[in-house]
């Protein structure tokens, strides 16, 4: 992998730019899709500014997004990074990823912490992925995903379930970033170029814990006009000033 792709895949480093606005009550009209226990609540508008992730810049490779995950957990992104484009250099797919050195790659981690569950678990990621790689249509079940405190179903099972290393956080950003380009549905998260009328995206039916995650999400449904319920997914209609002082340029803010 060279310098120029390694630039691309690593992108600028975005600046979170959020305004905090005041507590509002919002119409009746504009609170008919909120959670009815709470219609007589104020509601608090959200903070705002465009949020973009070091995901965006890797999602249509399932492999990047997927080790990225691994190294981000319980890691700040700005401490994972360098880190992560040094990985992607080294093992640029699973199968050199699952004839990696424990010691080597051990020892590449070892500025995350848990350098040594880490590399294990990467080594291992490598190993199921060669012998097993995520197929669409065939999708298996992860225990414990989706939280406890949603309502699961029979469709909440995943192409990447059966990887080793992949959690919450993992399968939240693969739902987000990369499922519908997967599945053939659409070329990118957002719905570029789907064909079904009814087509809604994948990442409109995630609730992640992960902060950055949902600090994504309440900015990209904030785009489509509401005001995102980070616990349980409900959804308000944003008024015009704050969709106004979200659709400004970040440098106005």
């Amino acid at each position: 992998m060279d310098q120029k792709q390694l630039a691309e895949i690593d992108g600028p480093r975005y600046i979170t730019r959020r305004v905090t606005r005041s507590l509002t009550v919002l119409p009746a009209e504009q609170r008919q899709q909120s959670d009815p226990s709470t219609d007589s609540e104020p509601t608090r508008k959200p903070r705002i500014g465009q949020k973009r992730l070091h995901s965006e810049s890797i999602a249509h490779n399932l492999y990047f997004l997927v080790v990225q995950a691994i190294l981000w957990n319980q890691t700040h992104g700005k401490q994972a990074r360098p880190v992560f484009l040094a990985l992607i250099e080294r093992y640029p797919d699973p199968k050199s990823l699952s004839k990696a050195s424990l010691e080597e790659l051990t020892e590449l981690l070892r500025p995350l912490g848990l350098h040594n569950i880490r590399a294990s678990r990467c080594i291992a990621l490598g190993i199921c992925w060669d012998k097993d790689p995520p197929t669409p249509g065939r999708q298996h079940r992860r225990k414990g995903y989706p939280r406890t405190s949603l309502a699961a179903s029979a469709d909440d099972a995943y192409e990447i379930g059966h990887l080793p290393g992949v959690g919450p956080y993992a399968l939240d950003s693969f739902r987000i970033f990369h499922r519908d380009e997967m599945r053939g549905l659409a070329k990118d998260w957002l719905g570029t170029g789907a064909t079904d009328e009814d087509f809604e995206p994948e990442w409109k039916r995630v609730i992640p814990l992960d902060k950055e995650l949902r600090a994504y999400l309440k900015w990209r449904w904030l785009k489509e006009g509401f005001i995102w319920n980070e616990e349980n997914g409900n959804l308000t209609a944003a008024d015009e000033e704050l969709l106004a002082v979200a659709a400004r340029p970040s440098d106005e803010r």
